[in-house]
Parts: C-alpha cells; sequence; structure tokens
C-alpha cells in the first residue's frame, strides 16, 4: 500500500489530475491511498508528523504563496527517501529542480501522455529499493488513536518509562498504544537494535559514542547505558562499524 500526495492551489486541477492516477495506479495493480492538498504548509506538516509518510509526492511548482521548489526544499530536510514528482505549465523548469532529486517531470499540457509512464517508473523504483516500513499504533489526542507508518531507519530508539512506551525517530517522540515492551525487543533485536538497559532498544546506526555508563547519539541524545549489557552494545556497535568500512 502506497501512500500518494498531491499538491496544488487550484482545487480544480486536482480533481482533474486525481481520475489519471488512479487508472494509472489501478492498470499497475497498485493500492495507494491519495491524498489532496491545497495548502503547502499543511502538507508539511501532515509529512512531518508521518501523518501519514507519503512514499510518492506531486508537485505544482506555480503556486503563488510558496511555490513547488521551496516547498520541495522544506520537505527534503524532513525526509530523502520519498519519491518526488514535479507538476508544471513550463517545460524548462525541469533544468531548476535536479537539486531537490526528482524522480519524475509531468508537464501540464501531457500528463494524459505521460503519466502511466511516470507513475510505473516510481513505484518499480520503490519496489527495488524495499525500504523497510514499520507500522505503529499510536496515541493522540482525545483518546483517540491514529496508525503511522515510520522507514525503519528513521527509528532512533524505543523506550518504556512508568508503563508508557515511547517511540523516538528523526523527527519527534510518539507514544505507542497497546504494546508490550518485551514484544518490542524481540521484533527489533534481528533489525539493527540493540537492548542498553531493560527498558531501552537503541537503532545501533544511530550511536555515536559509549562510554561506562552511556550512550550518545548522533543528534546529542545521552541514554543510560547497563553495565551488564555494555560489552554486548559495544560488541554489536564494533561490528556495525566493520560493516560500513568493508562497504
Amino acid at each position: 500500500m502506497l501512500n500518494v500526495a498531491l499538491c496544488d492551489d487550484d482545487s480544480r486541477f486536482l480533481d482533474g489530475i486525481l481520475p489519471l492516477i488512479k487508472k494509472s495506479l489501478t492498470a499497475l495493480k497498485i493500492k495507494a491511498s491519495i491524498y489532496l492538498f491545497t495548502n503547502a504548509n499543511t502538507l508539511i506538516q501532515r509529512f512531518e508528523e508521518y501523518n501519514p509518510y507519503f512514499d510518492i509526492i506531486f508537485l505544482d511548482i506555480d503556486m503563488p504563496l510558496m511555490n513547488g521548489k521551496e516547498v520541495a526544499r522544506r520537505l527534503r530536510l524532513i525526509d530523502q527517501k520519498f519519491k518526488l514528482v514535479f507538476i508544471t505549465s513550463f517545460e524548462q523548469e525541469a533544468l531548476n529542480t535536479f537539486q531537490f532529486n526528482v524522480s519524475g517531470f509531468l508537464p501540464k499540457l501531457l500528463l494524459d501522455k505521460r503519466m502511466p509512464a511516470v507513475i510505473e517508473r516510481v513505484a518499480n523504483a520503490i519496489h527495488e529499493e524495499n525500504p523497510q516500513t514499520q507500522i505503529f499504533k499510536i496515541n493522540v489526542n482525545d483518546n483517540r488513536n491514529r496508525i503511522i507508518k515510520v522507514p525503519l531507519n528513521d527509528i532512533m530508539y524505543l523506550e518504556s518509562i512508568n508503563r508508557k512506551i515511547y517511540l523516538h525517530t528523526k523527527r519527534k517522540a510518539y507514544v505507542l498504544h497497546c504494546y508490550k515492551f518485551m514484544d518490542l525487543i524481540e521484533q527489533y533485536k534481528n533489525l539493527g537494535f540493540v537492548e542498553i538497559y531493560r527498558t531501552c532498544i537503541v537503532n545501533l546506526k544511530y550511536i555515536f559514542s559509549i562510554d561506562d555508563l552511556e550512550i550518545r547519539l548522533d543528534n546529542g541524545t545521552t541514554l543510560p547505558l547497563s553495565r551488564r549489557k555494555r560489552q554486548n552494545v559495544l560488541d554489536n556497535f564494533c561490528e556495525i562499524i566493520s560493516e560500513i568500512k568493508r562497504c
């Protein structure tokens, strides 16, 4: 299941392009949820909160309040993995968009002709890269909960505090809904995570340093380190470093 976002200040244009995207996805037998945005700030905020994580984002370059290139710049600061497709009336704009890691470029006058091929290429790239995405149920305000999709590499650590389990990502932290911490340890111990004390597991890729009593993550966060688990953490950390050097 893919999450696809379309952003254009013209709601009529969005209503017109939506059937083209649905038709292309159906022809490729790809299941997707499609979200329409006329406000770029709303798109950015939703994406930052994994609400949801968008696999593909279609952006109109020619928007008055915040043009598509500025939107793309802000989105890329949040995430580098999503597939970005620009839409514009001016084909020459393609020359000014390479810095945003663009996966496709669609002239408005040729949408019918080029849309299917662009979607097929982008969907195939997502499939080949096979990003490991994780599904979590989180607590939100007013006693509600929500399902979010988070790339595995965005998870920094998980910890249990006062019977609440916190998911710490590169973007923000979430309170998980109805999980057992021991189940999470079993699930993630073979996915590059290590237990640093009884109620905390850390993604080894984010460990910056290890000393006798704590570890430091790449973003400066420090976490306590159990003396009994230190050697295992150190062994796993050194193994990761060795793999990076071999690459």
